[in-house]
């Protein structure tokens, strides 16, 4: 095997890259990345023995790496295991890391992600139901508000974890999964008429006829109109309004009674 092999594994699958590692009998360090992610695995004589990957060792770690789409390898020969994590064959191994994948599908298919937020079912599930203490501990935690995510980080355990706890009582029927609720945002306060009688009033003061011509204009360019206008834009548009006054003492004059009518608004 020549020193240094490198490659990408979007052009070469991990999996088949084992394969060939394996027919070859080689011995060495497979080193993986993908994007911030980085694992290892280890042979002996074409057999695995010992893997590495986000903090998983061994089986699992392989079984995580198998599912990497895309990244880059490097095989660095000659370098032995630390330690044996590993006594399955590669046929085994990756029947296995299928078998993971499957299931990881089939949950995805019940638990989307883990902004859902589970809750007790309404309706009660059949008249048996067996349930270990794993799953007594997801449901003691529900509360209504809590979601998936949060569920995991009050367990201890990771995302996968959850999820795969959570499809358990989903399809034993005692658990209903829903999505967040949006809360609906604040209805602004608008400007109100009485405001733009203040404001026709302010602007004609500084630059006659022109007002009306003048705050549409301004309105238009924060694309508001007079009925749908936030009472907290006020500031906003006393400041466009102003710019547009060329004599300095009435801008000034203008901008107090703006700065008036501001606190009143505070008030």
């Amino acid at each position: 095997m020549p020193e240094g092999l490198t490659g990408s594994l979007a052009q070469l699958p991990l999996i088949d890259l084992l394969k060939m590692l394996a027919a070859g009998g080689q011995t060495g360090r497979l080193e993986l990345s993908s994007g911030l992610d980085l694992g290892d695995i280890y042979l002996h004589r074409g057999h695995l023995v010992h893997a590495e990957a986000a903090g998983d060792w061994g089986e699992p770690a392989v079984a995580r790496l198998v599912t990497w789409p895309n990244g880059h390898f490097r095989f660095i020969p000659g370098e032995e295991a630390p330690e044996r994590t590993i006594t399955r064959t590669l046929d085994q191994l990756l029947a296995e890391a299928a078998r993971v994948a499957s299931e990881r599908e089939a949950i995805r298919r019940v638990v989307p992600s883990m902004d859902v937020v589970p809750r007790l079912a309404r309706k009660a599930p059949g008249p048996t139901i067996t349930i270990d203490a794993a799953d007594w501990e997801v449901i003691a935690l529900l509360d209504g508000a809590r979601t998936a995510a949060a569920l995991a980080a009050a367990l201890g355990v990771d995302d996968f974890e959850a999820m795969r706890r959570l499809y358990r009582l989903k399809l034993a029927g005692l658990v209903d999964l829903e999505k967040p609720q949006q809360l609906a945002p604040a209805a602004r306060a608008l400007a109100g008429p009485q405001f733009f009688q203040a404001l026709h009033a302010a602007v004609a003061a500084a630059v006659g006829p022109l007002a009306e011509i003048i705050i549409d204009d301004c309105l238009d360019a924060m694309g508001h109109t007079r009925q749908d206008f936030p009472r907290d834009g006020i500031a906003r548009l006393a400041e466009a309004i102003s710019a547009e006054i060329t004599d300095p003492e009435k801008r000034v004059k203008f901008q107090q009674t703006m700065l008036a009518m501001l606190r009143g608004q505070a008030a």
